[in-house]
């Protein structure tokens, strides 16, 4: 009797805990990558992204936090999506844009990693190659018809830090999708957004670009953001400090998350021919720890409804 209420303890544990005996565990791949010494970007997914798939309609590319890497960062976004429509063909793909410090000594000698990438910075152990770089990678493979013949829509989606990235990476990014195939981009609550004006070196502005960046001017950031759709989110409670950029830049744009997204918004507005490519949405209430990918315009998002 003493060992089946035990039993009982621990499977209430386990439940509250978050953890589900019903729950699959996504495997892991390494997505090659040349003059890496052998290495490759680790990423999360249901199977390879070179292997055929002829069932997945949608793809949701989802990058993590600034402390993430090593871990499905697609985990919290499966489950939430599976909440209000059916997920069996969606392709979810989670790359890992590790930092160095967080690998052991074996982890850092078959893995892509940076010390920086939020701002598409280069991978110290493969010159010319940044989270841009592999984010395109995937993309190549995605838009590969042989290989994905269904596929409508590719999502491409960050959050915090992983929100940095994405929201860069859609003004920057030369992929040019295949007929009939739908990509977009949503960023929610990243540190700080990209501000279109020179006052500012890049990540904060246009100014000082980084080497993916230095080929594309001006005109082409702008036309690239005026052809492409973007979603913009965050708590509306996300006021705290919290691994928040303090640098003089970044300050400028605000104080906490929430102001410097309201700002951002306000600052797009000023270009006509960008107000339909960006779409706003405030999450009501949430904190930067909350779940601020539980909103209806997000979850229509991933099944390309704008």
């Amino acid at each position: 009797m003493i060992v089946m209420k035990h039993v009982v303890i621990l499977l209430s544990v386990l439940i509250w805990g978050g953890v589900s005996f019903a729950e699959k565990t996504v495997p892991s791949f390494y997505l090659p990558v040349e003059q890496s010494e052998g290495r490759g970007v680790h990423y999360f997914a249901d199977h390879a992204l070179d292997a055929a798939d002829t069932n997945a309609q949608h793809a949701v590319v989802i990058i993590h936090g600034l402390n993430g890497g090593m871990q499905d960062g697609a985990g919290k976004v499966r489950k939430i999506i599976a909440k209000y429509r059916d997920t069996s063909r969606v392709y979810f793909v989670a790359p890992c844009i590790v930092a160095e410090k967080l690998l052991n000594e074996e982890e850092r000698a078959k893995t892509v990693y940076w010390r920086l990438w939020q701002k598409g910075q280069d991978s110290p152990v493969v010159p010319g190659f940044s989270a841009f770089d592999a984010l395109d990678r995937v993309f190549d493979r995605l838009n590969d018809r042989s290989r994905y013949p269904a596929l409508k829509t590719v999502l491409f989606c960050g959050y915090s830090a992983g929100g940095q990235l994405i929201s860069r990476y859609m003004a920057v990014t030369a992929i040019r999708p295949r007929e009939g195939l739908q990509v977009n981009f949503a960023a929610g609550a990243p540190s700080t957004w990209l501000f279109l004006n020179r006052d500012a070196p890049w990540h904060f502005g246009l100014d000082s670009r980084n080497r993916y960046t230095a080929g594309v001017t001006d005109e082409m950031i702008f036309n690239n953001l005026a052809s492409r759709y973007g979603l913009c989110f965050c708590g509306t409670a996300d006021i705290a400090t919290n691994n928040l950029d303090v640098s003089s830049f970044a300050m400028a744009q605000g104080t906490n998350r929430y102001e410097r997204f309201k700002r951002f918004r306000a600052h797009i507005g000023t270009f006509p021919q960008l107000r339909d490519a960006f779409r706003f949405t405030e999450v009501k209430g949430g904190t930067h720890g909350g779940h601020c990918y539980d909103n209806e315009d997000f979850v229509n998002l991933v099944f390309g409804i704008r």
